[in-house]
């Protein structure tokens, strides 16, 4: 199986249109939601959703999700971009304490217990961002990707009927087209898949119609809603 013909951006400065310039024409920052699942344990900070929970809300469908718009409003926060980071100082915490909210974080993960909701994990696709991903690729034109874990690593074929299939998941993290209009992918420590098209491709199927999220602008990078190591905080 050959190698990616793409890479997510090794520096989280690097603006991602920048990045996938001459490749692709529009990046979709899409959002992994959020599973709100009573019947479950509380959420443990640093714990992965458990694996009963993931194949409930696999089954439940959109039902159990709960959008980061959602969270905004429970948690009293002005912007989406607030979740963002709130998220980062948990599973492994790869921010700077310059750059982190430890009350935000707090203070999410606690309505998040008392609502019985499981933020998303780090680094691998919601069951319902997986789900959407099947209906958005057979969308645009797809009836097989190319599925590979972080950094493009052990890829194999995949088919799009195996992403909407409730029974069992793939916990996605690169997803590309053979033709290279398509590509999908989440980094290892973030809670967002960047969905990259051609033209033809956003032609076929609109991100924004299937998951969460924005376009990126020239300056969308990996610290949007966080700040910069310039120090300019942007929310």
């Amino acid at each position: 199986m050959a190698q990616p013909p793409f890479s997510y951006p090794i520096d989280d400065d690097t603006p991602y249109l920048q990045h996938f310039d001459g490749k692709f024409t529009s990046v979709f920052v899409a959002l992994n939601p959020f599973l709100k699942l009573p019947d479950h344990p509380p959420f443990k900070n640093g714990d992965p959703v458990p694996d009963s929970a993931r194949q409930e809300a696999l089954k439940l469908g959109d039902s159990s999700g709960v959008s980061w718009q959602e969270i905004t409003e429970l948690c009293g926060f002005t912007f989406v971009h607030q979740v963002n980071r709130a998220l980062r100082l948990t599973g492994s915490k790869r921010i700077s304490t310059k750059y982190a909210s430890q009350l935000e974080t707090d203070h999410m993960l606690e309505v998040c217990a008392a609502q019985s909701i499981y933020p998303p994990d780090e680094g691998y696709s919601s069951p319902l961002l997986e789900l959407a991903l099947g209906r958005f690729a057979q969308d645009a034109g797809c009836d097989r990707l190319i599925s590979a874990g972080p950094f493009g690593i052990s890829p194999e074929e995949i088919q799009i009927a195996a992403l909407q299939d409730r029974q069992s998941e793939h916990g996605c993290v690169e997803l590309w087209a053979e033709d290279k209009s398509l590509y999908c992918a989440i980094y290892i420590d973030f809670h967002y898949h960047l969905i990259c098209q051609t033209d033809e491709s956003l032609r076929l199927a609109k991100p924004e119609d299937y998951f969460e999220g924005f376009y990126a602008d020239t300056t969308t990078n990996d610290f949007w809603g966080i700040g910069g190591f310039s120090g300019s905080e942007q929310i």
